[in-house]
């Protein structure tokens, strides 16, 4: 089929006259821009063989805004030899005509459209619009715009005429007429059998029947032989019942249940014991791990106390270095005055004044050295005395127990380590003087200085020396106001705390809150050792501690001793200067190395000293007579607790052997074996009386009924049954094996009529995919995609099926040209979602099919068709 002309006039898009003339027999390529009109000529090919002429529902093919428009296409082509042209106007005026041969045959009206679809292999609508099921051939090889992926409709539509051309090549049985015998035979086979071969209507109901039939002949054979068993078992059953009414076997067994139950008592109460001596054990245990705890609780405190000691030999040992490096730097400080002096004589030529001022200096700094070691004497003295109070009047206010909040003690230590603090650094910042006179009469603000000696200068002092004159020292450093200032605040907080709390020093403090500490801890052990010991009462618990404490006080006894290490050693000299500014120089240097070795031999004997009163404290409360007495009281409680713990554990251990050696569950189960047996042998006498009545009565019931004449009714019944459906079984089974047979043959019919169609697709896919294959259903549709692995045609991409879609339709374009059948293939904007690479490829394909039949392309993409050989029709 072939073309040549489309001629439009008032149709959609086009308000006057439009034609394509001068078609091509191949390929011709349409290009127009989008609503050039390209859709307009495939939707007026359409209208022109599909649509009825005379039909009202057309109204879509006129132009808009045209009142009365009048659609018409004119369709000029040839097949087979012959020229056609076609004439179809709808709506107003409508009509039809089809001259053939320049009008040697005319057909107008209803029989021309039925000749039309008569040769190109489509149906008519009755009424209407023409759907897609009458399309035919024409709906599967005019492609609409984006529909190219679309097979399965068009195809299926069009199976009859494919069906057909495939019939004429291969020279098959046609499907309609091969298909009656196979529909008649399911049709007879349904009859007996269902889709899954399953027994239906009147075979299933004589299934169904005779099934019933051998249920009740079972039942009626069971009831027989039950009947005949149950005469049997009457007659054992009355020598069983009589044999129990002599022996009564009950009885037996629950005499020997009662000798297991007394035997139970017997063991719970030795279990009872058990139990109570388990508790014992457990409450000794607890007491133990308490006393135990007190013990290892004094064992820490004697630990503590040896760490502290410790402690205080170091700071001895650190005020000892000290002490000896301070007596270094004043040897090497009184070495440079010799050399100093030396130097002097050297330089007798300086002026008297300058010789007085270097005398004067060196006076100074000995007279300010003597001072301070003046002043430190009498610090430590003072310290002494105070600490000599305090522990006068620590002891004095023992028995009185002094109670105060923790707290408290901890801002009077605070208070204490500032007081500390800055008599540590009044000292460090105070000026030494120390000082030698061989004649009587020096006095420092009043105070006769005589021989040798060291003091420490905290304010400015008047140094007066007979025959010579006197001296004014003005101490430098820290603003020695202000320290005293702060000192004297300090001892007011401390002073006022120790007020408050009671105590004349922190010393005290802390020996009264040892003292509380212990009369608190030892009052929590007592309520501990109270809840543990006593639960009948309190009054048994003091006996037991009053015991313990006149046993201890006969065997315990402990004393302490003191240790106190002290060394020195003397420096040596340094070498003298050469001239008197390197001895100056020198006698500066140690002056300040002297200074600053005293101020850290005070900071720790200072440290040395808290440190020893601590320890002091500590150890006077730790080695008090009543503190030893408990501790021992404490040790001797512990023995006699793990004493007692042990015994009644022994106990307990014997005692749960010898229940153990009993075995209790065992006579729990004889107990429950012999009760159970009683209550069985009773209720097996019972239910073997009720059992004997009913035997009686269903014997007596069975005779009347007739049971084995019934029997043999139903035996009879059933053999008719088996017969009718025998016969039903061997037709179903006749018919199955026909229609597997028709099935089959006709499954391989239709591979052949499928094998021109596979060779004509394998062509077209080999330029697309090569090695690739399409597989077709029965229903002559492609289905699957094998490219080593077989892919579902809906699984793959929208390009791809379009493009497989195109390939079948010029596969069946191929078969039905080679039937006869007249072809054309309109393809509007088809393959839009192809890329580059398959639009390639699908060229060759279309190119190819062109060279058989004539394909109207329609597209907006004009220069992706350019290389197809042919020109391009450009729609205006």
């Amino acid at each position: 089929m072939k073309v040549s002309r489309i001629a439009l006039a008032e149709f959609r898009k086009f308000h006057g006259a439009a034609e394509l003339d001068g078609l091509e027999a191949g390929l011709n390529i349409i290009v127009g821009a989008n609503e050039a009109g390209k859709s307009t000529y495939a939707a007026a090919l359409r209208a022109a063989f599909l649509e009825r002429y005379g039909t009202s529902t057309v109204s879509h093919l006129a132009p808009r805004g045209v009142a009365g428009a009048r659609p018409s296409v004119e369709v000029a082509f040839e097949h087979d030899g012959h020229d056609y042209l076609l004439r179809k106007h709808f709506l107003s005026r409508a009509r039809c005509e089809l001259l053939i041969d320049g009008g040697r045959q005319r057909h107008e009206g209803e029989d021309a459209e039925q000749v039309l679809a008569t040769l190109l292999g489509f149906d008519l609508p009755k009424k209407g619009l023409s759907k897609p099921e009458h399309a035919g051939i024409p709906g599967l090889l005019w492609i609409e715009q984006g529909e190219g992926q679309l097979l399965a409709g068009p195809a299926g539509h069009a199976d009859t005429y494919l069906r057909d051309a495939l019939t004429g090549i291969s020279g098959e049985l046609a499907s309609q007429d091969g298909d009656r015998l196979y529909e008649q035979v399911q049709a007879d086979r349904a009859e007996l059998l269902d889709a899954r071969g399953k027994p239906r209507a009147a075979y299933r109901d004589a299934e169904a029947e005779l099934a019933r039939l051998a249920q009740q002949e079972d039942e009626q054979a069971r009831a027989l032989a039950a009947l005949e068993a149950d005469v049997d078992r009457l007659t054992r059953l009355r020598g069983e019942h009589e044999r129990d009414e002599r022996e009564a076997p009950w009885v037996g067994h629950e005499a020997q249940a009662m000798q297991a139950r007394q035997r139970l008592e017997a063991l719970a109460r030795l279990r009872e014991q058990v139990a109570r001596l388990q508790s014992d054990a457990q409450r000794a245990g607890e007491t133990a791990a308490l006393t135990r705890a007190q013990v290892q609780r004094d064992q820490d405190d004697a630990q503590a106390l040896a760490a502290l000691a410790d402690t205080l030999a170091r700071e001895q040992q650190r005020a000892s270095e000290q002490a000896q490096h301070a007596q270094t730097a004043a040897a090497a400080l009184a070495q440079a005055e010799q050399e100093l002096a030396a130097a002097r004589e050297h330089h007798a030529a300086r002026t008297a004044a300058e010789a007085a001022a270097q005398e004067l200096a060196s006076l100074t700094a000995r007279v300010r050295d003597a001072e301070a070691d003046i002043a430190r004497l009498r610090q430590a003295v003072a310290q002494a005395e105070a600490a000599q109070a305090a522990a006068e009047a620590a002891r004095a206010a023992r028995e009185g127990q002094v109670r105060f909040e923790e707290p408290r003690l901890q801002a009077l230590r605070r208070a204490q380590q500032a007081l500390d603090a800055l008599r540590v650094q009044q000292q460090a910042v105070a000026t030494r003087l120390s000082y030698t006179f061989s004649a009587p009469g020096a006095r420092l603000e009043g105070q006769p200085l005589d021989g040798e000696g060291s003091m420490l200068l905290t304010e400015a002092a008047r140094l007066d020396i007979p025959g010579v004159g006197w001296l004014r020292i003005e101490p430098g450093g820290r603003d020695l106001q202000a320290l005293a200032s702060d000192l004297v605040q300090a001892q007011g907080a401390h002073q006022q705390l120790l007020r408050e709390l009671g105590v004349e020093s922190l010393a005290q403090a802390e020996q009264a809150w040892l003292r509380l500490a212990a009369s608190e801890r030892d009052l929590n052990d007592a309520h501990k050792a109270l809840a543990i010991h006593a639960p009948q009462g309190l009054d048994a618990l003091r006996r037991e501690l009053q015991s313990r404490e006149q046993t201890a006080a006969r065997d315990q006894e402990r004393l302490a001793t003191l240790r106190a290490q002290q060394s020195a050693a003397a420096p040596a000299a340094p070498a003298g200067t050469a001239t008197l500014a390197q001895a100056q120089e020198r006698y500066q240097q140690l002056a300040q190395q002297a200074r600053q070795t005293q101020a850290a031999h005070d900071t720790a004997a200072a440290r040395a000293q808290m440190l020893s009163e601590d320890l002091r404290t500590r150890r006077n409360a730790f080695d008090a007579p009543e503190e030893s007495a408990r501790r021992a009281a404490r040790g001797d409680a512990w023995l006699a607790a793990r004493t007692a713990q042990e015994a009644l554990e022994r106990d307990h251990a014997q005692q749960a052997q010898t229940l153990a050696a009993e075995r209790p569950d065992v006579a729990e189960q004889d107990l429950a074996r012999f009760t159970r047996s009683a209550e069985v042998a009773r209720h097996r006498h019972a239910e073997r009386q009720a059992e004997l009545l009913q035997l009686q009565g269903r014997l007596q019931q069975a005779n009347a009924q007739g049971m084995g004449e019934q029997l043999a009714l139903t035996r009879a019944e059933r053999e008719r049954w088996t017969r009718r459906r025998d016969e039903l079984r061997e037709r179903a089974q006749a018919l199955d094996l026909l229609a597997g047979l028709l099935q089959s043959a006709r499954q391989q019919t239709t591979q052949r009529l499928l094998a021109p169609l596979s060779q004509r697709l394998e062509h077209y896919l080999g330029l697309l995919l090569p090695g690739a294959r399409l597989a077709f259903d029965a229903q002559l549709q492609p289905v699957a995609l094998s490219r080593g692995v077989e892919e579902d045609l809906a699984s793959l991409s929208f390009g791809t099926r379009e493009q497989l879609g195109l390939l079948a339709r010029f596969a069946y374009a191929d078969l039905l040209r080679e039937a006869g059948r007249p072809t054309l293939l309109v393809l509007d904007d088809a393959l839009v979602h192809a890329d580059d690479a398959r639009r390639d490829l699908m060229k060759r394909a279309l190119f190819d099919v062109a060279t058989r039949h004539q394909v109207l392309l329609f597209t907006c993409h004009g220069r992706a068709w350019e290389d197809m050989g042919v020109p391009q029709r450009q729609l205006a």
